[in-house]
């Protein structure tokens, strides 16, 4: 503002200033602090502090898409090791493919080593991943290791056939390496439960110590195969959630199988808008289902195509429902306590009747509840 007059100069910051107020707050750059530890703790931790990732594989970084990015919730993406200082700054940490040398660590989350190493790496499999991630390490100390793992052998030709893998090549790799991120793309192949058998399985593999960060589908294997509907990624998500994710990624904003210079946004805008609100649901949720204490306070009268997780925040109960069928399921959820007297609300705030020590819930194909108990005072 060279050779403005200083009444002119201030009018305009002033104008400037009452500008970028309007601006909606999550559209605003919000930078992330640099990290200095990232360690694993019943979740993970940025610098002793809780973070849950919600990661997007394959996204540019030009300004409009990731003000969009923002908006909706992401806060990790993949990128190369020269943007994540900038990427910090602009509310994202980084999952990158080290290379030969990373100048700075600040904006790194994750160092990705060997995609689907079960596929590629035929013999002495751990060791081999062992190895390589040893590299990885040594170029990004301090940082875990994520290796995307598949759940089904011979892709793509064993999701078709529905061929599950070794204990080897899933189960064993899941407990040898930092960060497990199962890649997850059952439609139109597979039941959508198969995530949360995906999940659970390398939950127990891990004894539940390392962390899971379920990668799920924005993706298609072939070209004329359908994408989720936007309930089926939302059950999916849910369900990795209630299983014991540590974070949820998802394939691909910018790889549509054919449609190539195109982005899930432009192919699938129903899906994709669907991410904004389940985003949301996943930054509320993923943490409380990880923080709180495991209850048995009340439970499913039967075993079925409905899951349910619930944990005790001091005085208060938290249950996700999620109904892995396409028909409409009616859960049934009973008190273990008898004499157990409060109030069930779902998430928008309508009550739920309790009688007789229990209740009743009616979700939709491949719906989803939360309901959230109080004791009577």
């Amino acid at each position: 503002m060279t050779g403005l007059a200083p009444a002119y100069t201030e009018a305009m910051k002033t104008t400037l200033q009452l500008l970028v107020l309007c601006i909606p707050a999550p559209l605003l750059a919000q930078p992330l602090p640099a990290i200095q530890t990232v360690t694993f703790e019943r979740g993970f931790r940025v610098n002793g502090a809780p973070f849950f990732p919600i990661l997007l594989y394959d996204a540019p970084t030009d300004d409009a898409t990731l003000k969009e990015l923002r908006d909706f919730g992401f806060n990790v993406l993949t990128c190369k090791p020269a943007v994540t200082d900038d990427l910090r700054t602009r509310g994202f940490y980084g999952a990158v493919h080290p290379g030969k040398k990373i100048d700075s660590l600040e904006g790194v989350l994750f160092a990705i080593g060997p995609d689907s190493p079960a596929m590629y790496l035929k013999k002495d499999l751990l060791a081999q991943v062992a190895e390589a991630n040893a590299k990885v390490r040594a170029i990004a100390p301090g940082r875990p290791v994520m290796n995307a793992i598949g759940y089904w052998e011979d892709e793509p030709a064993g999701v078709f056939a529905g061929k599950l893998p070794s204990k080897l090549k899933y189960d064993d790799l899941a407990a040898a390496i930092d960060v497990s991120a199962p890649y997850l793309y059952p439609v139109p192949y597979q039941p959508v439960a198969s995530v949360g058998d995906a999940v659970a399985r390398a939950r127990i593999a891990t004894d539940g110590k390392k962390p899971l960060l379920p990668i799920l589908q924005l993706f298609a294997w072939k070209k004329e195969d359908r994408y989720p509907t936007p309930a089926e990624l939302r059950c999916m998500t849910m369900l990795a959630l209630v299983e014991g994710a540590h974070g949820i990624g998802f394939y691909s904003y910018s790889h549509v199988t054919g449609h190539p210079k195109t982005t899930i946004a432009a192919v699938q805008p129903e899906l994709w808008q669907s991410m904004k609100d389940l985003n949301g649901a996943i930054a509320d949720l993923g943490p409380r289902l990880l923080r709180g204490q495991a209850v048995a306070a009340f439970a499913l009268d039967k075993v079925g195509p409905v899951k349910m997780r619930a944990v005790q925040e001091k005085a208060s109960i938290y249950a996700v429902l999620v109904n892995t069928a396409p028909t409409r399921q009616t859960a049934r959820l009973v008190w273990n306590d008898a004499g157990a007297t409060g109030h069930l609300k779902r998430r928008e705030g309508k009550s739920v009747e309790i009688a007789q020590g229990a209740a009743v819930l009616t979700l939709e194909p491949f719906g989803v509840e939360v309901v959230h108990w109080a004791k009577s005072p």
